[in-house]
């Protein structure tokens, strides 16, 4: 007979929708049928945070037009606060961040939510698009149209499976010294604590932006960085100018 916090995990286990030209889809740990690797922990403001630790063997995507984001293993991370078997918020782990959405946002295939992975990246999303990021790093794609997996659930502690308390990196890629930004394989998710803290995850999350799924929607920030840097570049060029002609006057 099932728990009923592995009930639970069953339950509201995602659905993960991948995008059309992703090449290093959902698997599992030490196999290469998908799985999901959940756990359940009391929330704060009442219920419980389900986990979804979702595992990708390589993660392609690259920064721009050289390859310094490619690298082996990809832990990725999918959050849902229930409260008497209502889902009330979710939280999807994206890079070095994460969004916060109230259960509106969620879509739901089979009763279970839905995580739009995004190509190479696979950054979790509540829709379907495509997402402008901060140059150089490329705009995430998650069309949607990809492989659809539904998962069997493995339930995760501290330390187990016994592949839960291994500290090394999930994988053989390591930070470069000639290029500085080139990422190392992640650590397993015990070892994630910003992450495996399920309330320090959520509280560290952006506000909802799940509308915001398509090129130059809610790029404003992005804009205004880049008008800065080019008034940044104008400037510095002008007073480059002065002072060359300066130089060049008779003393």
């Amino acid at each position: 007979m099932l728990t009923q916090a592995a009930s639970a995990l069953a339950l509201f286990a995602p659905v993960v929708v991948h995008d059309a030209n992703e090449t290093s889809p959902l698997t599992g740990v030490n196999s290469t049928a998908p799985a999901v690797y959940a756990r359940a922990v009391p929330a704060k403001a009442g219920g419980e945070w389900l986990q979804y630790w979702l595992y990708y063997a390589y993660q392609d995507q690259d920064r721009g037009f050289v390859r310094t984001g490619r690298h082996e293993g990809d832990w990725e991370l999918a959050q849902y606060r229930v409260v008497d078997d209502r889902l009330v918020e979710a939280v999807y782990a994206q890079h070095s961040g994460a969004e916060r959405c109230g259960a509106a946002e969620v879509e739901l295939r089979e009763n279970r939510p839905v995580v739009y992975a995004a190509h190479g990246s696979h950054a979790s999303y509540l829709h379907a698009g495509t997402r402008d990021r901060m140059w150089p790093d490329p705009n995430d794609e998650a069309d949607g149209r990809g492989r659809v997996t539904i998962a069997p659930v493995v339930e995760i502690t501290r330390t187990s499976p016994p592949w839960m308390t291994d500290p090394e990196p999930w994988g053989n890629s390591r930070a470069s010294r000639l290029v500085p930004i080139e990422q190392d394989s992640p650590p397993g998710p015990y070892f994630q604590p910003t992450r495996w803290d399920a309330e320090t995850f959520a509280a560290n999350a952006r506000p909802c932006q799940a509308d915001c799924n398509t090129v130059g929607e809610c790029d404003t920030p992005e804009k205004a960085l880049s008008d800065g840097a080019i008034a940044l570049l104008g400037l510095a060029l002008w007073i480059a100018v002065r002072r060359f002609r300066s130089s060049k006057q008779p003393r």
